[in-house]
């Protein structure tokens, strides 16, 4: 069960990494270029903080799993969905330099981000983690 939980981790961490840098580049064309976070926001560190993210979360999975077996599952989930929603305080209280161009954006940038790798890890899960 542990190895089909990382494995559940890092693939899911790698398609909420590629998900997210997908949703940056249509978010950067969208807005014709106005903006550009690429300084904060770069591919190399979306991927590392999805896979990152997708691992520590496979790892709660069969913690939770083993501790609480009748509700362990439903426990985690909560717990992931919680964690999401808490994560996207960061990107409104960051701090930009004041040469960047509509900062304000930037939360539009980054939130649905936030929820890719619980999005893409509670779509997986079915199919790593048999019941």
């Amino acid at each position: 069960m542990f190895k089909r939980a990382l494995f559940l981790g890092v693939t899911a961490g790698i398609l909420s990494g590629l998900a997210s840098a997908i949703y940056a580049e249509v978010f950067y064309w969208a807005n014709a270029y106005m903006v550009d976070f690429s300084s904060f926001v770069d591919t190399a560190m979306l991927f590392g903080a999805c896979i990152f993210g997708c691992v520590l979360a496979s790892l709660g999975f069969w913690l939770a799993d083993k501790l609480m077996s009748k509700n362990g599952r439903i426990v985690f989930n909560f717990v992931f969905t919680i964690f999401s929603f808490v994560s996207i305080l960061g990107a409104f209280s960051a701090t930009l330099p004041l040469d960047i161009e509509f900062p304000e954006m930037f939360p539009s940038l980054v939130v649905p981000m936030h929820f890719f790798p619980a999005l893409i890890w509670f779509t997986l899960q079915p199919l790593f983690i048999k019941s």
